[in-house]
């Protein structure tokens, strides 16, 4: 297994360099991606720690690695010399798996890179990495068996540190709609389930906070708060609460709780990045190379399983900016629908123009219907 870095330089240690260690991978090559002469010192440091090739940009990694990379790891988040979505789509057209932990940041972005992805027949992995631990693939188990009953109720109150607007809660709060969507596409094993009907409020009153009542098919109802938690001195906290037809569980995303209906639990838990155990970062790393290995789809943190959380963080982002205090789904479609009426006619007179294609995909990504989009964005990639 050939494993490639493309790093730009962040002075705070990323968790997935921490990440190598318990699954013992070795890295072959690390590229700089910083336009900061600082950062590109660092990045080359880095190389000599591992011992390992220093690139002086990605894509001469890319296209001069030899034997070919089987995977890269692209760590891009300070200021690049080309965009994160670039990088990873340069990857894949050398034919090369990409593990992306920063989500999309857009879902054109994401549409786009999937699309990429299928073209070239190669995986992107990206998003949260508690999907991946231990906690969360409990939670999981356990909502999926059949002892637990029918979902009546989820909660989820999560904190994310201090952020000054409520775009920025939306943007850094993508980890856990992500975890929000992972439950729920185990429950209808779908990757496309989206909530009928949501009531939003927000607030920036001390700092941004955020509140929704989601309301799935099936009746399946969810409470999601994000709040800033700027003014109390703990960085984050996070609670999920899951009431079954026989069970409940309580977790605050490191332990968890479950309380059957003969009033017994079973707890479970420990820090997931100092435990000995592979979960967090190193389990996502681990199912990344396990995937390549097996020439197979990651059981999480494909870019369609990201799909529906950005998808969600979009339409929450149009209630704010429009005042709204409600976001129905079937509203939604009938505006789009509209617009594609409109654009249709348009293709009928010129069906290879590439920008009414893009606008269309663009419209069925945001009428939800992900595989349509994607269909889409293969007839002009």
């Amino acid at each position: 297994m050939r494993i490639g870095v493309v790093y730009s330089g962040e002075q705070i240690q990323p968790r997935l360099f921490q990440a190598l260690y318990p699954v013992q991978l070795r890295v072959n090559c690390i590229a700089n991606s910083s336009v900061i002469p600082e950062n590109r010192v660092r990045v080359e440091k880095f190389a000599s720690l591992f011992e390992c090739d220093f690139f002086e940009s990605p894509e001469e990694m890319f296209n001069t690695t030899h034997p070919k990379l089987d995977g890269v790891i692209i760590v891009s988040d300070e200021v690049a010399i080309v965009p994160r979505a670039q990088l990873i789509e340069s990857a894949l057209a050398a034919g090369i798996n990409v593990l992306a932990p920063t989500i999309p940041d857009s879902l054109e972005e994401g549409l786009h890179l999937a699309a990429a992805s299928e073209k070239y027949n190669r995986l992107v992995m990206t998003g949260t990495r508690f999907i991946f631990g231990r906690c969360i693939q409990e939670i999981l188990r356990i909502v999926s068996g059949s002892g637990f009953g029918i979902i009546q109720d989820m909660r989820f109150l999560l904190g994310i540190g201090r952020v000054p607007y409520l775009n920025d809660l939306l943007k850094f709060g993508n980890s856990h709609l992500q975890i929000v969507f992972e439950i729920v596409r185990r429950l209808f094993v779908e990757y496309t389930v989206l909530p009928e009907e949501a009531t939003v409020m927000a607030s920036t009153n001390g700092a941004p906070n955020l509140a929704c009542t989601l309301r799935f098919p099936q009746g399946a109802l969810c409470t999601f708060c994000q709040t800033s938690n700027r003014q109390w001195g703990n960085d984050s906290y996070h609670k999920i609460e899951i009431t079954g037809g026989a069970s409940y569980i309580w977790s605050d995303l490191q332990t968890w709780k479950c309380f059957s209906t003969e009033n017994t639990f079973r707890m479970g838990g420990g820090d997931e990045e100092i435990s000995a155990n592979i979960q967090g970062s190193s389990g996502q790393l681990r199912e990344f190379c396990l995937a390549i290995e097996g020439n197979r789809e990651p059981y999480a943190g494909t870019l369609r399983s990201t799909l529906p959380a950005l998808w969600f963080r979009e339409r929450l982002q149009d209630c704010i900016e429009h005042g709204q205090t409600s976001l129905k789904l079937r509203e939604v479609h009938a505006n789009v629908d509209a617009e594609l009426q409109r654009l249709t006619s348009q293709l009928d007179v010129d069906p290879q123009n590439r920008e009414y294609r893009h606008q269309k995909a663009l419209l069925l990504g945001k009428r939800g219907d992900f595989s349509s989009a994607l269909a889409e964005y293969h007839q002009i990639l």
